[in-house]
């Protein structure tokens, strides 16, 4: 017989909600002429813009924004997909050519993945709503452009658009797990339902386990135990 000691983690975890993932399915769609589109839909729950762009070609892909008003390419801040580097990232265009194009220093992106098969491009990505000193709302305004190959430069196509968040919205796929919360009596005056009290769970079985302590950290339960064999 020999005894060995065994840490066992029993984890309580906690209510707060994960942050939720963009859905395949986007709600809202713009598409220029050129084979560019844009499915798009907004998490409420995240307060933030799923974004999905479709070429049908093998190129690089970008999406961007600018405040209400102002219809121009300098200054706005964007979303590029370069298939080649696997990348999905923020740039502020500050210049009509490649050395204009400079990352921002806050990259808050989630949810990005950019592929090509079949001889198309698709890139996804989620953006909060309130990202790099800029609000995205249904009244700014929006461009989508598609380079000429995966490497950034010349923009063969491109085009200004129009979203609609408050008509393209997300419902959530988690939902609230919690009983609603009753008091004394319902509505109509009937008593509500008592229920059962819970089974008790048994004991540790044949193995004599002797609790040394416990410690608790930041939600989780850590107990620590000898165990005889």
């Amino acid at each position: 017989m020999k005894t060995v000691s065994a840490a066992l983690f029993f984890a309580l975890i906690g209510t707060a909600a994960a942050a939720e993932s963009c859905p395949d399915e986007l709600p809202g769609k713009v598409e220029l002429d050129f084979g560019l589109a844009f499915h798009y839909g907004i998490l409420e729950t995240d307060q933030a813009l799923c974004g999905k762009l479709v070429s049908d070609t093998e190129v690089w892909v970008g999406f961007a924004a600018q405040p209400e008003g102002k219809k121009q390419m300098i200054d706005a801040n964007a979303v590029i997909a370069l298939p080649e580097a696997n990348t999905v990232q923020q740039y502020t265009l500050t210049a009509k050519s490649a050395v204009g194009i400079v990352p921002t220093d806050s990259q808050t992106l989630t949810d990005t993945t950019v592929t090509q098969e079949d001889g198309t491009t698709v890139a996804t990505f989620k953006q909060p709503l309130s990202d790099n000193g800029l609000t995205l709302t249904s009244n700014n305004v929006y461009l989508m452009a598609k380079g000429t190959s995966n490497n950034l430069g010349y923009h063969a196509g491109r085009g200004f658009v129009s979203l609609d968040f408050e008509t393209n919205v997300i419902s959530s796929s988690t939902g609230s797990t919690e009983a609603p919360m009753t008091t004394g009596a319902t509505e109509s005056g009937t008593t509500p339902a008592t229920e059962a009290p819970p089974t008790p769970t048994p004991p540790p079985s044949s193995a004599s386990l002797q609790k040394i302590g416990s410690v608790l950290l930041g939600g989780s339960l850590l107990l620590i135990a000898t165990l005889t064999i």
